[in-house]
């Protein structure tokens, strides 16, 4: 028995739409949940900057009531797949890991998420991961704060809780210097994600533990980090996010601070150690 088939138990049922095979080396993920026309906005700035070309397209929706689930909608952008959560657990976890499976599962060298609210310019920057992840890294992360990345109109509460909480916590416990760890647009190379340690398709990883968990143990595992600058744009007066509240955010924190300081399985953090499930 194999890896995949291994951990196949471990996946929430989905259903899948593939409209076509694989054609690049690279998949990209991207996790919605009613987000209407802010995803149509960003599948046709996507269509227009020529992303459907370079990397290989997953829509990972998470039970839409919208067009995000629209296989037609889809299939005519150029989408390689659409997955649909279809079992009775919740969250953007669970529909990136049947993303990640997937794409593991056909053979990708990397994969890269990104949410699907429109506030990345994925149709711009999107080259600079696969770019790095080519290089040999194993975990590129967006940031809007550095290396001539820009970011507008981002909440103060928001900004505060990023730059001097949340990105200070994951460098300290993970030994790289990130300035902005919230931001959900990374990339992940095939063979990190593959680590047995990491054991990445845990049953427990239902909500933003892919977020963080990889940025806190790349370095540790003896794997390759880098950041590349990227623009986010939160629309004036609104705010386009499923963490809402003093409750949701307090929330967040707490899981933020339990990852910083989670193990690996098994805990064993030197380099010598790692063990890669090719397959």
């Amino acid at each position: 028995m194999n890896y995949l088939e291994k951990i196949y138990s471990q996946i929430p049922i989905y259903s899948k739409n593939l409209f076509f095979e694989k054609k690049n080396k690279y998949a990209l993920l991207i996790p919605v949940i009613n987000e209407g026309e802010r995803f149509i906005s960003q599948m046709n700035k996507m269509k227009e900057g020529n992303i459907f070309s370079i990397c290989d397209v997953y829509i990972c929706d998470g039970g839409s009531k919208d067009s995000s689930s629209n296989p037609d909608f889809m299939k005519e952008y150029g989408c390689r797949g659409l997955i649909i959560n279809t079992s009775d657990k919740r969250g953007q976890g669970v529909q990136l890991k049947q993303g990640f499976y997937e794409a593991i599962k056909d053979g990708y060298d990397g994969v890269i998420m990104v949410d699907g609210n429109d506030k990345d310019n994925v149709y711009e920057s999107l080259p600079l991961f696969i770019e790095k992840l080519e290089e040999g890294y194993d975990v590129v992360q967006a940031t809007r704060f550095s290396l001539g990345g820009q970011h507008k109109n981002t909440p103060i509460g928001r900004f505060i809780g990023i730059r001097f909480i949340a990105s200070p916590l994951i460098s300290f416990t993970s030994h790289f210097h990130y300035d902005d760890v919230c931001n959900g647009y990374k990339g992940f190379s095939r063979k990190y994600i593959l680590d047995d340690r990491m054991d990445w398709f845990r049953e427990d990883f239902n909500t933003y533990e892919y977020c963080y968990y990889p940025l806190v143990h790349v370095k540790k595992l003896g794997y390759k980090a880098c950041q590349v600058p990227t623009i986010r744009v939160y629309p004036k007066n609104e705010i386009p996010s499923k963490i809402k509240g003093f409750s949701s955010n307090f929330k967040l924190l707490k899981e933020i601070f339990n990852l910083a300081y989670s193990k690996t399985r098994p805990d064993q953090t030197r380099p010598d150690q790692t063990k890669n499930n090719m397959y």
